[in-house]
């Protein structure tokens, strides 16, 4: 609003003067506006403080005020030593998932094989890619691991083409050890065996503690990759129910075991895929005790572990192990390289086991991927690296959470990840994710439909959607095309 003016004493009697709008408030006001019209995008850094005072002409201070007013309205948030960022608040106004209670039901998992759908589009770059869950060779450091391994190479010469050692070479396993005490672990590289990715260290785990016909506890839902290997392997799913903030259900689980016999649980408790919850960690002591007390081994898919979008990382399951019950797998696939294929399984009781396993199932590992790896960590590389894509991830859930809002229909649910890439969605009733997987495609958009992560075709209203490309326009329309297809 313009001040009255002082030149005319006239209309100054006739009406009273106006307050002058203190700077800060003018400035916040005109953030607050660029932020609802979506100039600032939900997890967008702010300019710095000083560049802004500069911008605006006005002092450190002042723009400070003007930040600090934003951030107390909830528009942008403070991050110490990074400075501020647009707070993702409509995306917050979607309600959270909730349980979703049902009766455990053995499956045998005979209709269950969704990666000869999703894996025909991981490939075709005229597909928009939300639905495999994989990351955009454009955020991981390919170039750098590719100078790595030229350097590894040379200083192979011709013995970087021979078989390495079963267990895999010492150099990253000792790397990797050190590295666990930030799970909570106390590793040592005789207690690690480096696989081909994360895939093979679970294949190993479960030959290592199961038979066919055998029954395994999941989750529900749970990673679609896990339930296929049951299938494969000929095992049994024993699906229970998870909360969105704290993971499977203690009680239903105690129940479960005490009306089925299962030989041991596979379980995925920090930044599940495809939830995104982190357990708590009384939860993870009480499951570790729960399957102690029954003889009972845990398999613990850690894949997505150091990927939390802030603060430390969460403590894996095997932190809570004192008797050695849980077999703690990982790779780098999400984080570093998918096709490098460098994962690793710490096996407790049953290491030696999975050692003779190895032997049989692929005798060695390709020595140049590991060796890069290890170099790569052991240069901080990895730490380097890991601190961008991070803030990249995070930045790109808050930006996927906001377009979801403006595009989806009312009555959905989200997920609200605090690591890792993908969302899972609860859409309203009446939509058939199978039937909008279809349709999706249709329109050049990939996306995961609910029932591929229930072992007997649960959430069939439910999608999970892969967060782990930058945004772009591309990605915008193909979040505005699903939303159509959901109205639909």
């Amino acid at each position: 609003m313009k001040a009255p003016s002082v030149s005319s004493p006239e209309r100054s009697r006739r009406r009273p003067a106006m307050p002058m709008q203190p700077i800060y408030l003018r400035l916040a006001d005109s953030l607050e506006k660029m932020i609802r019209n979506s100039s600032f995008r939900p997890g967008d850094r702010m300019p710095s403080v000083r560049r802004f005072s500069r911008e605006q002409r006005v002092s450190v201070p002042t723009a400070m005020h003007a930040y600090a007013t934003l951030e107390a309205r909830g528009y942008v948030e403070a991050r110490p030593k990074s400075g501020f960022f647009v707070s993702a608040r409509l995306s917050d106004s979607i309600p959270e998932l909730l349980s979703i209670p049902s009766p455990p039901r053995v499956s045998d998992l005979s209709d269950t094989d969704p990666l000869s759908l999703l894996r025909s589009d991981d490939y075709d770059p005229a597909k928009i890619p939300f639905g495999s869950a994989v990351p955009s060779p454009d955020l991981l450091p390919g170039l750098r691991l590719a100078r790595v391994m030229s350097r590894v190479a040379r200083r192979l010469g011709a013995n970087g083409g021979n078989y390495g050692p079963t267990e895999g070479p010492l150099m990253l396993r000792r790397e990797i050890a050190r590295r666990s005490l930030a799970a909570g672990l106390n590793l040592a590289p005789d207690d690690l065996c480096i696989t081909l990715g994360a895939t093979e260290a679970i294949a190993l785990a479960l030959k290592a503690v199961s038979s066919p016909g055998d029954t395994i506890v999941v989750e529900s839902p749970t990673f679609f990759g896990l339930l296929r290997q049951l299938r494969e392997f000929g095992l049994k799913a024993l699906p229970i129910p998870v909360h969105a903030n704290e993971g499977i259900d203690l009680d239903a689980l105690a129940v479960a075991l005490r009306k089925k016999r299962v030989s041991s649980l596979l379980l995925v408790p920090n930044f599940h895929n495809p939830v995104g919850f982190v357990m708590p960690d009384q939860n993870k002591k009480e499951v570790v005790r729960i399957a102690a007390s029954r003889g009972l081994p845990i398999i613990e898919d850690d894949l997505f572990g150091d990927m939390a979008h802030q603060g430390a990382r969460p403590l894996a399951l095997k932190a809570f192990d004192p008797t050695g019950i849980v077999i703690h797998c990982s790779s780098f696939s999400k984080s570093l390289a998918p096709g490098y294929r460098v994962g690793y399984i710490a096996a407790g009781k049953w290491q030696e086991r999975v050692l003779a396993l190895k032997k049989v199932h692929s005798a060695a590992n390709p020595l140049l991927p590991a060796l890069t790896v290890a170099e790569f960590l052991i240069d901080g590389g990895y730490d380097r690296f890991m601190r961008s894509f991070r803030e990249s991830c995070r930045q790109q859930v808050a930006k996927m959470r906001d377009a979801i809002g403006h595009t989806f229909p009312e009555g959905i649910r989200l997920s609200r990840p605090a690591g890792g890439f993908v969302l899972w969605c609860e859409l309203p009733a009446k939509v058939d994710s199978m039937d909008l997987f279809y349709r999706a495609l249709n329109e050049g958009i990939a996306i995961a439909p609910g029932p591929f992560f229930s072992p007997d075709g649960r959430f069939r209203n439910f999608i999970r959607i892969n967060c782990g490309y930058p945004w772009s326009s591309r990605i915008e329309r193909g979040v505005q095309a699903l939303g159509r297809l959901v109205r639909m």
